[in-house]
């Protein structure tokens, strides 16, 4: 019986320091043997691709599990976690190519052929279905599985709120993610992603809130502060809590931020400087992308300096041609390049684009993203004077949740040539606040 306490007792003394003092998260164990692995070095290896995970860093994480597992091959929860790693760094765009997609899936298959009911496999699996080929339905069943070996996980709430979120289940994603926040209300990523949910529902109000909780927990956590930001362009068109965020250290790096705060409040000289003190050759940010000179074209041609302006354009074009040759379904470079071909007079080919990236990425397929797309495509369509389709997608994307609200599309320049379109004011009645 002293040999049996004492044993506990130095149990307890280690899952005390490891889950308070380390906060590491004490992995799930297969019950048959208590340990995860058999080699020391091997489950070194995967709490360090959980701690990679945890900040973010997924290639450093697929390299701490493919260490793990070369010290033990039959480690299954390493595969499953492996299999985690790779659907993130496809998801986030690190890697999103059909090669990463599979060694996502080959990896999950290896954790089953090890234990046909590994609870770690079914939620790899989930996140295969939901980050890879978006198959919601598959991934909540495997979701569902798991749920019983992992009762009120935060990070499966989450995930299931994130999956009904893509499939515009909204009140099921706010209590999902309510749920997880009331489990974890110190989580400040939690509060991000309830705060961003709340932006797109076009409820500004809670959304604002939800951003200063987080901010109050994680005073430097950067996407916040970059929403907070954003939040009064979204909601009223007003760039001016952009642009001063821009002369901060967080525009450091961000040169997206002070030429969209000028150029939305059409300070064309602030924008066109914003550029100018920027080496990088690309803006990129949460909810678009374009080559700087497409950004210094629109500039030019909003300020009336129409030949500068289409040198601008036809640079654009040339690297926006170039970069489709190597990723050919990326949404963002079609938009980039529709936007180009309009001003540059080619306008059937920019239609074509621009209903192109709808169809891709419809809102059927993703609720939470598509409406980004739709916007932007429907710049497009601006630009290449297709007026009755800008008026046709803009009540589509007015009348279901989206970032933008009517107030802020009315101050984006790129709309002035629709602006007299009865049917415009139309809208403008139909959706105001």
């Amino acid at each position: 019986m002293v040999v049996w306490f004492l044993i506990g007792s130095l149990l307890g003394g280690i899952l005390f320091i490891n889950v308070y003092l380390l906060e590491i998260p004490f992995p799930q164990m297969p019950q048959a043997t208590g340990l995860p692995t058999r080699s020391q070095a091997a489950y070194d290896a995967y709490l360090n691709g959980i701690d990679h995970g945890r900040d973010g860093d997924h290639d450093r994480s697929v390299e701490q599990y493919t260490r793990a597992l070369a010290e033990d091959p039959e480690f299954s929860v390493a595969w499953a976690a492996l299999s985690r790693a790779h659907s993130a760094m496809y998801f986030n765009g690190v890697d999103p190519t059909e090669d990463r997609l599979i060694m996502a899936r080959s990896a999950v298959d290896r954790a089953f052929q090890l234990d046909a009911d590994l609870p770690e496999a079914h939620l790899a699996l989930a996140y295969y279905y939901y980050r890879g080929p978006r198959d919601y339905e598959r991934a909540l069943e495997e979701l569902a599985i798991a749920e019983p070996d992992f009762p009120l996980d935060v990070d499966l709430l989450r995930t299931r709120a994130l999956i009904y979120r893509s499939t515009g289940e909204w009140s099921a994603a706010l209590y999902e993610l309510g749920r997880a926040v009331e489990l974890e209300p110190e989580d400040a990523e939690l509060l991000e992603e309830l705060a961003v949910t709340h932006v797109v529902l076009r409820d500004y109000s809670a959304a604002e809130s939800l951003l200063d909780q987080t901010l109050e927990l994680a005073p430097e956590r950067e996407a916040a502060r970059i929403h907070k930001a954003m939040l009064p362009l979204f909601r009223d068109g007003d760039g001016s809590v952009l642009r001063a965020a821009a002369e901060t250290s967080l525009g450091s790096g961000r040169p997206w931020m002070g030429w969209l705060a000028g150029f939305i409040e059409r300070d064309y000289p602030a924008a066109r400087q914003a550029l100018d003190e920027t080496v990088s050759d690309t803006l990129v940010w949460d909810t678009g992308y374009m080559p700087k000179a497409l950004a210094q074209g629109l500039i030019q041609h909003w300020s009336g300096n129409l030949d500068v302006a289409q040198l601008h354009f036809e640079t654009a074009r040339q690297t926006l041609e170039r970069d489709l040759q190597t990723e050919p379904d990326d949404p963002e470079l079609h938009v980039a390049l529709g936007e180009t071909l309009a001003h540059l007079g080619a306008h059937e080919s920019a239609i074509r684009m621009a209903h192109r990236v709808i169809d891709v990425l419809p809102v059927s397929k993703d609720a939470f993203s598509g409406p980004s797309y739709r916007l932007a495509a429907v710049r497009v369509l601006a630009a290449a004077g297709d007026s009755d389709a800008v008026i046709e997608e803009l009540d589509t994307y007015l009348s279901s949740p989206g970032q933008y609200s009517i107030e802020a599309i009315v101050s984006d320049p790129r709309f002035d040539p629709i602006r007299d379109d009865p049917r415009f004011q139309t809208l403008v009645d139909r959706y105001r606040r």
